[in-house]
């Protein structure tokens, strides 16, 4: 039964539209998790695998930005409020997770279609336990 709901929410989070809106963004961040992102508007999504733990586990992300502001010439900053559904690929523990987290970063803007930016987000894992989380990275955007 825990696998089945875990799968349903993963697959929950990875079903929202964001492609089908204009000015998407795609790409990749490097760090915990490592894996894809998508952004459109002030929704970012992210698909990755977790290497920190032993538990090798793949997470998906959804954060919605409520501050996306200007900081200097090419520089924007973020901040939003988001959650993240983890399945653990080890099945001597418990299989899933489910937290809230913070996202802040930072945007670089090199050219009008290209992102870099460098996020952390620190969190609360609510299910199985409650426990602190954090995930960081590095990444690039490709908008169309």
């Amino acid at each position: 039964m825990k696998k089945t709901i875990a799968i349903i929410l993963f697959l929950l989070v990875l079903l929202v539209p964001a492609a089908t809106f204009a000015g998407t963004g795609v790409g990749i961040v490097l760090g915990e998790p490592t894996g894809l992102t998508f952004k459109s508007a002030n929704l970012a999504i992210g698909l990755g695998w977790s290497f920190a733990s032993a538990d090798n586990r793949i997470d998906a992300t959804i954060d919605w930005w409520l501050i996306n502001d200007h900081f200097v010439e090419m520089l924007d900053w973020y901040l939003g409020a988001g959650a993240k559904v983890g399945i653990k690929l080890n099945q001597n523990t418990d299989i899933f997770n489910i937290g809230l987290r913070i996202p802040l970063g930072i945007q670089w803007w090199p050219a009008e279609e290209l992102e870099l930016f460098a996020e952390i987000a620190p969190g609360l894992l609510l299910v199985p336990a409650t426990e602190p989380d954090i995930s960081a990275g590095i990444g690039l955007r490709y908008y169309f």
